[in-house]
Order: C-alpha cells, then sequence, then structure tokens
C-alpha cells in the first residue's frame, strides 16, 4: 500500500553532514572508466562525443540526435565522455518482511530507504548517474538513471512511497533490471536477504557476468538477529495476510540462531567467491555512519 510521500526523514541534515567529505569508490573497469579511485570525467560539460543509445523516458530532450532518430525511424540520444562515468542501479526490497521493526528501531524499510537516500546523494554530488528499482507487491517501481538535484527528490519521493508491501519478488525485480540492459555500472541491492537466496543469486551472477559491480547491503534487525523470546508468542507473517502461528520460542532459540547465523555466513562467502561487495548492518545503526565507514575501506582497497 503506498501513502504520502514524507522525504525529511530519509535524507537528514546529519546524514548530508556526514557525506559531504565523501568520494563514492569502485575496483573495477567498467566501458573505459577506471574504478580503482573512481573520479568522474565530467569536467564541467564535454562536447566529446562517444556513443548513441536508445531514448528513454527521463532522457533530457536537448541530447535527442533528430538526424539519427529520422534515419532509424526511433529516438537515439547522443552519450558524451561525461555520461559514461559510473551509473549506479539502487535496488531496494519492498516485501512485506522489510516492515519488521523491534526494540525501538526503525522498521527493515525505512533504513533501506535511509541507506538508499544517501547512496544517491553521494553519487549525485559526485555529477554521476543513480537510477532506483523497488520490488513491491509483484511489480516493479522504475525510475530511470538520472542527475542533478531534481532527479534526486524523485528518488526520495517515491522511496518514501513505499513501506514493504506483500510478497516477495526481488528476483524478479532483479530480472527487470538484465532485461533493461543499461549500460554497466554499479548495481547496489538492499534486502534484509529473508528469502530464497537461489533464484536471487541466479540473477546477481548473471549481472556480474554482464559486467556489472554487484553490492549487497545486508540489513539486520536486532529482534530477528537474537531472537530474544523466552515464551509462547505468536508470530505473525508480513508476508501473507492473516498467516499466525504461535510458537514455544524457548526449545527454538538455539536452532533459530544457528539457522539465521547460517544463511548470513552463506551470503558471505558466496559473495566473496564472485568478488562481490556485501555490507552487513543492523537497524539500530546509523545508515550514513555505515556507509562512510564502508566507503573509507573501499578507498583503502583502491589504493
Amino acid at each position: 500500500m503506498t501513502r504520502s510521500p514524507d522525504i525529511g526523514k530519509l535524507l537528514r541534515p546529519e546524514a548530508r553532514e556526514a557525506l559531504q567529505h565523501l568520494e563514492l569508490y569502485a575496483r573495477r573497469t567498467v566501458d573505459g572508466t577506471l574504478h580503482g579511485i573512481h573520479r568522474s570525467r565530467r569536467k564541467g560539460v564535454s562536447s566529446d562525443f562517444d556513443h548513441h543509445q536508445n531514448y528513454l523516458p527521463g532522457d533530457p530532450l536537448k541530447h535527442v540526435d533528430w538526424k539519427a532518430s529520422a534515419r532509424h525511424d526511433r529516438l537515439y540520444v547522443k552519450r558524451h565522455m561525461e555520461d559514461t562515468a559510473l551509473t549506479v542501479r539502487l535496488v531496494v526490497d519492498g516485501s512485506g518482511s522489510m516492515r519488521r521493526t523491534s526494540n525501538g528501531s526503525p522498521s527493515k524499510y525505512l533504513q533501506a530507504a535511509r541507506l538508499s537516500a544517501c547512496l544517491a546523494y553521494l553519487v549525485v554530488k559526485e555529477h554521476d548517474r543513480v537510477g532506483l528499482t523497488v520490488a513491491v507487491a509483484g511489480q516493479t517501481v522504475w525510475l530511470p538513471a538520472g542527475s542533478g538535484e531534481t532527479h534526486l527528490v524523485r528518488i526520495l519521493q517515491t522511496l518514501a512511497a513505499h513501506d514493504g508491501e506483500a510478497t516477495d519478488s526481488l528476483d524478479a525485480c532483479l530480472r527487470a533490471v538484465l532485461e533493461r540492459n543499461e549500460r554497466r555500472g554499479l548495481v547496489a541491492v538492499v534486502s534484509d536477504l529473508m528469502l530464497d537466496p537461489v533464484p536471487v543469486r541466479q540473477q546477481l551472477s548473471r549481472l556480474h557476468a554482464q559486467g556489472h559491480e554487484v553490492l549487497l547491503f545486508h540489513l539486520r534487525d536486532p529482534g530477528e538477529e537474537d531472537f530474544p523470546f523466552n515464551r509462547w508468542v505468536e508470530f505473525r507473517n508480513l508476508e501473507v495476510a492473516g498467516a499466525r502461528l504461535r510458537l514455544d520460542t524457548v526449545p527454538l532459540k538455539r536452532l533459530y540462531r544457528e539457522e539465521y547465523q547460517a544463511l548470513a555466513e552463506s551470503w558471505r562467502q558466496w559473495t566473496r567467491k564472485y568478488g562481490m561487495h556485501l555490507l552487513s548492518v543492523r537497524t539500530d545503526e546509523a545508515m550514513e555512519t555505515c556507509l562512510s565507514d564502508y566507503i573509507f575501506r573501499r578507498a583503502e582497497m583502491g589504493r
């Protein structure tokens, strides 16, 4: 269910302050742009033509090549050197399990939106392009990659319009990213990973094979991780309406914690095997601090 956007709680003043002096670093070479220590090639406005690309909703009309479009009976836009620096695609898990909150901490979806907002702000600040995809209720909410303050506001409004809905559809969302066949760049996935890992890993592997750098943010709720229950408790399935289950948590505590840690460890090993980055953060932490710490570590690896 959507609601009225409230973007003020996503990109707070303290987040802007924490990110003010950061620069996004990447480790791979994407379409000739060195992402060892990422620095945009855009120095003001470049006139160096690079390639044509199909027009996508959101592309400025001033970039349309009308002669080429007339010859081929479809719209083409000109891409210049400044457009090839870095494209970031944010993919946010909007499934019902992301509504989970405990111990007074924000919900997983709210923290996912804040983390995505911080990353989008950082990319826009570096004059690069960022797009947003949200997996909600069996559909894919899609914003094309863009830059500038107006585009950033659109991303914040889209993030604020959702709060975790219905069943998981992250694998379908990732398939949509693959089908769009965007220019190779960085794909940042934000999820609690409380899902069947097999189809999601298949899509992530395909993105990686296409030359994208994949960055996975694992959001952990304190209650889900610690399982602080010592009595009979009724649990509600956030992805299936009306589904409830009453359990004696005492004999389950040890088994649950072991399985939770095993799932987290399997993701760590899988991402390490494929050379992807995994950042695991709890929802009772400040997202801007977690992102800042990660980027500083990333900078050290780049050096």
